[in-house]
This record gives C-alpha cells, sequence and structure tokens, in this order.
C-alpha cells in the first residue's frame, strides 16, 4: 500500500461542506449501536483493490462475527475525490478509508468527516494506546474526526554486499557521512557515466522528498503564528544546499541520464532490487516487494540520516485513516466499524501481515507476530520513535509539499538559482495556498 496523495479533493472539501458538522447521530439514524443492536447494513469504501481488499475483507468477516447485527459492503478502488462528490450528493458511505491523511485537517474543518470526540467519550475507546505520531495526522486542532488505520514508515534501506566491497561497516547516521558513503558506492565510466549511484539526491526520486526528510532535518513547516517556515527555518536552506553539492558531484545531467535508465519504482526492476542503487529512501511496504521479487538479495533497514545524531532513530509517517462521513445512515453502528479497525489488536496485526504496512497501536506494534524479520522491524521502532512525526496538516491539504517539491525540482536542475529569494516564494504561495483553501476558495 502506498499513498497517494491529491491537491484536488482538498479544494472540493472547503466548497463542499464549510462550515458543517455532525456529532453522534449526526446525519442519519443511531441504529445499530451496541445499545439497542438492529440490524443494518453499513456501506464502507476504501481506496484498495484486488489482494489488497481481500486482505480489509477477512478483517471485516471478523468484525461482523463480533457484531452479528451488522452487515458491511465493501467497495474498493474508491478515491477521495469520489468521496467526497457523494458526500455533497447525499450518498456517501457509511465509513470511509481513505489514503490521504494531509487532507485530514480540511476534512476535520469543513464536516466532510464527522466530529468523533462524542462517540469516543461515549464508548471510552482506547485511543491512549494509538501512536502520537499517528494521532497528529487525524485531528484538527480540537476536532477528532478520523482515526488511524495501519501507516507508512520510512527509511534507509542499503545493500549490504556493496557495503562490504567498500569496506563500509555500517549505514550512516547522519546526512555528511551518507554524503561521503555515497561517492564511495558509486560507479562511473570513464566519460562520466553513472553506472551505479550510491544514492540519487533528487528530492522527487523513488521516496524521497522534503516530507520523508523532514524528521532528518528537523524541518519546521510552519512558525508559530502558522505561517509558513520555509523561509525563517535555516534548516530548509541547509538541507537544500546539501542535496544541491551532491547533485553537483554527479553532474545534474548525468544523474538525470541514470535516473531515465532505470526500472519501475514498483517493478521487480527497483534500481535498489537490481543493485543498480546502493542505498536508497523507502517505506515499509519495499521489505514484502524484496521478498517477493528479489529473496536473495543481501540487504539492510535503517533509520535515514540526521543532522542530529542524538536525534537518529526517528521518521517520518503518514497512513490510511478512517473517518464517518458527514450523512452516515447509521452512524452508531459506523463508529463500531471506525473503532474496531482503529483500535482492535488482533485486526491490527492480520491487516499488518497481510498489507506489511505498519499498525498504528502500540499493543500491535509489540505483538511478536509482526516481529519476525529484521528488516521489517527496524521500520517498526521508527513507528515507535516518540519524535517519529508527520508533516502537519493544513487546510490545503498536500499542496504545501507539492509546491515544495516544485522548487526542488528547479533548484536541483540549476534553473533557480536564488535559494533565499525562491524559499520565500514558496512560504508566500504556501500561505495563499492555506488562505484560500481555509476561506473556501479552492486552491
Amino acid at each position: 500500500m502506498r499513498h497517494t496523495l491529491f491537491i484536488a479533493p482538498l479544494a472540493a472539501a472547503a466548497l463542499i461542506l464549510t462550515g458543517c458538522t455532525a456529532g453522534v447521530g449526526g446525519g442519519g439514524n443511531t441504529d445499530g449501536g451496541e445499545d439497542d443492536k438492529t440490524p443494518v447494513t453499513l456501506t464502507l469504501w476504501s481506496f484498495f483493490g484486488d489482494r489488497e481488499k481481500a486482505v480489509i475483507d477477512t478483517q471485516l468477516d471478523a468484525f461482523t462475527q463480533k457484531y452479528p447485527w451488522i452487515t458491511v459492503k465493501h467497495v474498493g478502488g474508491q478515491s477521495d475525490d469520489t468521496m467526497l462528490q457523494a458526500v455533497r450528493g447525499g450518498t456517501g458511505p457509511d465509513v470511509d478509508l481513505s489514503g490521504a491523511s494531509e487532507a485530514v485537517p480540511s476534512y476535520c474543518s469543513t464536516g466532510v468527516f464527522q466530529d468523533l470526540g462524542p462517540f469516543i467519550e461515549k464508548s471510552q475507546a482506547a485511543v491512549d494506546t494509538i501512536l502520537p505520531s499517528t494521532l497528529a495526522y487525524t485531528s484538527s486542532g480540537d476536532t477528532r474526526c478520523a482515526m488511524p488505520m495501519l501507516a507508512d514508515v520510512y527509511g534507509l534501506y542499503y545493500n549490504k554486499d556493496l557495503f562490504a566491497e567498500a569496506d563500509i561497516s555500517a549505514p550512516p547516521k547522519t546526512w555528511d557521512e551518507l554524503a561521503e558513503v555515497a561517492k564511495k558506492l558509486t560507479v562511473r565510466d570513464a566519460d562520466g557515466t553513472i553506472e551505479r549511484a550510491g544514492f540519487v539526491p533528487f528530492l522527487d526520486f523513488s521516496q524521497s522528498n522534503a516530507s520523508t526528510w523532514t524528521p532528518g532535518w528537523g524541518l519546521d513547516w510552519y512558525d508559530e503564528s502558522g505561517a509558513a517556515a520555509m523561509a525563517t527555518d535555516p534548516q530548509w536552506a541547509a538541507m537544500f544546499k546539501w542535496q544541491k553539492d551532491l547533485v553537483d558531484w554527479y553532474g545534474y545531467d548525468n544523474l538525470q541520464r541514470f535516473v531515465a535508465g532505470l526500472g519501475n519504482e514498483f517493478s521487480a526492476e527497483n534500481p535498489f532490487q537490481t543493485g543498480k542503487i546502493a542505498m536508497n529512501v523507502d517505506g515499509e511496504w519495499r521489505v514484502a516487494f524484496i521478498q517477493d521479487q528479489a529473496p536473495g538479495m543481501n540487504y539492510g533497514t535503517a533509520p535515514i540520516p540526521n543532522v542530529d545524531p542524538s536525534a537518529y532513530g526517528a521518521g517520518a509517517i503518514s497512513g490510511t485513516t478512517v473517518g464517518i462521513p458527514k450523512g452516515s445512515k447509521h452512524p452508531e453502528a459506523a463508529w463500531l466499524l471506525a473503532k474496531y479497525l482503529a483500535t482492535d489488536t488482533d485486526s491490527l496485526v492480520q491487516m499488518t501481515l497481510g498489507l506489511r504496512n505498519v499498525p498504528t497501536t502500540s499493543a500491535a506494534l509489540a505483538s511478536p507476530e509482526v516481529r519476525t524479520d529484521e528488516q521489517f522491524n527496524t521500520m517498526l521502532d521508527i513507528a515507535a520513535n516518540p519524535a517519529t512525526s508527520a508533516i502537519p496538516g493544513s487546510p490545503a491539504g498536500s499542496a504545501p509539499r507539492e509546491l515544495v517539491g516544485q522548487f526542488a525540482q528547479g533548484w536541483q536542475s540549476g534553473a533557480t538559482t536564488d535559494l533565499t529569494s525562491g524559499l520565500q516564494d514558496v512560504a508566500k504561495q504556501i500561505d495563499s495556498q492555506i488562505e484560500q483553501a481555509a476561506g473556501g476558495i479552492a486552491p
């Protein structure tokens, strides 16, 4: 499972439901709860398809065994765009699984997802068992309108055989160490053509981007007033300077030609799996891909480097969220399903084993059933690290991340040369997007 985030649904949310809210029972009947056990059928929408949908369906079967008066109709392959349009038309699902965790603040503030606070209070749900880093991206201010259900975390994958050939004993813990190791592991032809890259420093390659690098650089996305901090937090400039130095060492054109010839990230020709790249930032799902596509590969996993050695071990996190959309016909029963998917230890463990994502409660994270693989355990430890975090959400959803990514492309290519001015422009654009989204104007 890889989460694809969009700007468009977040803009649509602001236009669709600005100012709407709902609490327990809001938007429909209250039947189907534990108090009356009236038989109901819930509609669950998700972005899962094929094999992954089947994993979810197995847990839905377990849910109906626990709550036999509730039937769940699971419709997979649904985008957030589709969900938002359905909610606007009054035909939305009772429960929604979204992969756009950055969208949650918008869904909370506009009422796309109902406020779960009353449900949590009434049922005394064990929210304190959920990882704080995932609770952070499922709320907006004091409003919790979603719960986390599995997460993606990002670490450094490295080829142990190539490390041994270069007499490198351990993965780098700082960015300067990574640059040094990357150069040792890089192989070029006489004309400069890259045959093997120690590390690809592009901020739009594989899972390397400002979001996944944020904990490692200690980046502040916003200041205390809520304004974008790219121009005021010196770590942003430090990150981009480090990145450009390594790009220039390779040569931008050389690196571009190298990347253009690499295999698809999600195929058996993934360049890390084929030995074309010695180190790469990737999500926890890569462990399952390697087991399937390159089972004999000798590799290791580690946290991404950190500018502060004492903070080494943390990483970036994002994930699936479960919410009850406005207009849910059976919100009491919908809450039972949302609570089950977010907090039931056995369900989370089984979904982790089936989907190879990271569980989002402390009990599931510590389960011996999921801690059976050394490489995957690293990703579980990153998730459990108290300093692991997601980039802060905003009413503009993924727009801030997209804008930083656009700037990074111009910077690494050399088209943008004034870093200070460029970061100031990015911050202004982000502030404008947030202001427009908060005011109900599409970005």
